[in-house]
């Protein structure tokens, strides 16, 4: 392969156009030609068009005041990002390719359509002629309106398009319908053919004596793979390129969670020849663990194992449910995300889980999470919604979606950090219940969970596939039913509004029979100098003004605590609100996660919803801010992660 030109190095320009306005172009009134309605601009790739306009001017931040609804026009317009090259001399075949090209659009060559792309969660590579002639060229990517998708409180049996769902509004967000590139964005060729990436996955043995790297590669000629620790060559295989190689290892160093070990990365290099001249290569670092699933100790029959040991030791999974960085995710840069993995890091989690609003998580992230011995739980792309929760189970959804799981396979699991995939996020069905309705988490029985199990099973058989989380008999843990065994893996509660009286909380959680805890929350103010920092002049008292309402609406605690605050007076009403609502979620957080922790091997885990602010909340419950200063909840859950559990058999 040759890299011919790196589009993100590339100066680029940005117009905008009612819809097709750029294809016709010619007005067959006047005869004139057409002009954008927005710019040109300069811009970057990758990016978001929303970025590029802030970043010129022509919009607001929408992270001030109400500034989100005054940039929604954004998604109605067609928007042309446009870069010129030249080649000296001819180069054939030509491909670009893009990561993700969110959501839908096409690809103009010198102001010729040639070829169009949809969909936000698969890569695009396409054909951009046999040769371009040496000289100046033009590339534009034009994106069609984005799809009226579903956001949190809508339905999941009408979400159909694979695009980010948070976009379009959360709890714990706006809506701000990204729309632009993210990732690698380039020119190849390939003049004796394309090699796909071979899949690489490792193995190491239940007594910790052998560990191996597993290659399986598609296309001609031969694979030559060479395994270093530092300098230090340590395995080497050579094979037809369309066969399994397997890399021995003995004794390799073992990657451990953080808390437990270090985590040693070996550098493998696979190199396709065709007459022993080297046509593609690629370099991956790979690390090796064992890891094993047994049940909790007195868990019913029926549940999955929730007690993880990893190279024989049983740990005591604790973290963060990891959501998207920013609104537009297209303009996330490394250091923000490295700098949240540093922070996870420190504060003693070993457990990310990539929650499934949103998208694969980059290269960049599992690489972080590779070097800082966090593990990671990856989501398909599915999620809940307030009207349904059940995703639809037809021929073409179950391919679109079967192949946006292949490819999050193929691409990362090989990751030392990787632990398990999962279906999605809070999948629902609903049943029969004390004559009403009640939602249960999806089981195998669901036709697309079913054909995305088996999937795993194919292409990933050292991970497991978890339908959906929560999974079980019950999504919630309730009081009245403890002791029943019918709490396996459950979400919430995520507030304190169930727990008025003196003491209830704490009967709660030293009660709880649950066998791990996949998200649990409590709401918490952001600090106040945050929160006036993005008012752009709105009121912020009392937390039930429109402002609260259009950011934080969920998480206010307004309706329990203004009987609390009734006489207070700003602007000192503010910092005493916000100051008591960040104690109380450092208090309740730490003891929940204090009682779980407490049962284990009787319990399996506990992840905090959630980690970070994508937006500037008034509240919500994060522990770390937009800004990503630390809640005091962060530093009170710290504690209680870097204590030791107790000693499991």
């Amino acid at each position: 392969m040759t890299t011919l030109l790196d589009l993100t190095a590339h100066e680029w320009s940005l117009t905008g156009w009612r819809p097709f306005a750029w294809k016709l172009r010619k007005s067959a009134e006047t005869g004139g030609f057409l002009l954008p309605d927005h710019g040109p601009y300069p811009a970057r790739l990758p990016g978001s068009v929303q970025e590029n306009l802030r970043r010129d001017g022509v919009i607001p931040d929408w992270h001030v005041g109400h500034n989100s609804l005054a940039i929604e026009w954004v998604e109605h317009r067609q928007w042309m990002f446009t870069t010129r090259f030249t080649f000296a001399t001819a180069a054939a075949p030509v491909e670009l390719v893009a990561e993700c090209l969110d959501y839908a659009g096409w690809v103009l060559l010198d102001g010729a359509v040639v070829g169009e792309f949809r969909g936000a969660q698969l890569p695009v590579r396409l054909p951009l002629g046999d040769r371009l002639a040496p000289g100046g060229h033009e590339l534009s990517l034009v994106f069609d309106l984005p799809p009226e998708g579903q956001g949190q409180l809508g339905y999941t049996s009408r979400a159909r398009e694979m695009k980010p769902r948070y976009s379009y509004g959360w709890d714990w967000c706006v809506r701000v319908v990204a729309i632009g590139a993210a990732g690698v964005l380039r020119l190849e060729s390939h003049p004796d053919g394309r090699v796909e990436r071979p899949r690489v996955s490792t193995r190491t043995t239940a007594d910790l004596a052998q560990g191996e790297v597993v290659i399986r590669g598609e296309g001609d000629g031969e694979l030559v793979a060479t395994l270093r620790d530092g300098a230090t060559v340590v395995a080497t295989a050579t094979g037809p390129a369309d066969g399994t190689l397997v890399l021995n290892l003995p004794r390799p160093k073992l990657w451990w969670p953080n808390g437990e070990g270090a985590q040693p990365l070996y550098a493998l290099r696979i190199e396709a020849r065709r007459g022993g001249v080297v046509g593609e290569a690629w370099d991956l670092d790979v690390g090796f663990k064992h890891v094993e699933w047994r049940p909790c100790a007195g868990a019913p029959a029926a549940a999955l194992p929730w007690l993880c040991l990893v190279n024989g030791r049983p740990i005591f999974l604790q973290g963060v449910n990891w959501t998207p960085v920013r609104m537009c995710y297209q303009d996330v840069t490394v250091a923000e995300v490295e700098r949240l993995v540093g922070i996870y890091r420190e504060l003693g989690c070993n457990l990310l889980r990539v929650w499934g609003g949103g998208y694969l998580e980059s290269p960049e992230f599992y690489a972080a999470c590779d070097r800082a011995g966090l593990l990671v739980w990856q989501e398909f792309p599915l999620s809940s919604s307030g009207l349904d929760s059940n995703p639809p189970e037809d021929d073409a959804f179950v391919a679109q979606v079967t192949a946006v799981a292949r490819h999050y396979l193929r691409e990362r699991q090989h990751h030392a950090s990787l632990l398990q995939w999962c279906g999605g996020n809070e999948l629902q069905i609903e049943v029969p219940w004390q004559g009403g309705q009640r939602r249960n988490p999806l089981t195998l029985q669901h036709r697309l969970l079913a054909a995305l199990d088996e999937l795993v099973r194919q292409e990933d058989p050292a991970h497991r596939f978890l339908p959906t989380s929560p999974y079980g008999p019950r999504f919630h843990s309730a009081r009245e039913e403890f002791g029943q065994g019918l709490h396996h893996e459950v979400h919430g509660p995520w507030g304190l509004d169930a727990f008025p009286g003196e003491g209830d909380w704490e009967r709660y959680w030293t009660d709880d029979d649950s066998l791990f805890r996949g998200e649990t929350g409590v709401g918490g103010a952001s600090r106040a100098e945050l929160i006036w920092k993005y008012t752009g002049g709105e009121a912020t008292w009392p937390p039930d003004s429109a402002y609260w309402r259009h950011a934080s609406g969920w998480w206010t605690q307004w309706d329990r605590l203004k009987g609390k605050f009734a006489h207070a007076r700003p602007p000192a009403a503010l910092q005493e609100f916000t100051d008591y609502t960040r104690r109380e979620q450092a208090e309740r957080l730490a003891f929940a996660i204090r009682a779980k922790k407490a049962r284990f091997p009787r319990c399996g885990g506990f992840l905090i919803w959630m980690g970070h602010d994508a937006f500037p909340c008034l509240a919500n419950t994060s522990i770390v801010e937009f800004d990503h200063v630390l809640k005091p909840a962060a530093l009170a859950v710290a504690e209680v992660f870097k204590s030791p559990p107790p000693s499991a058999p």
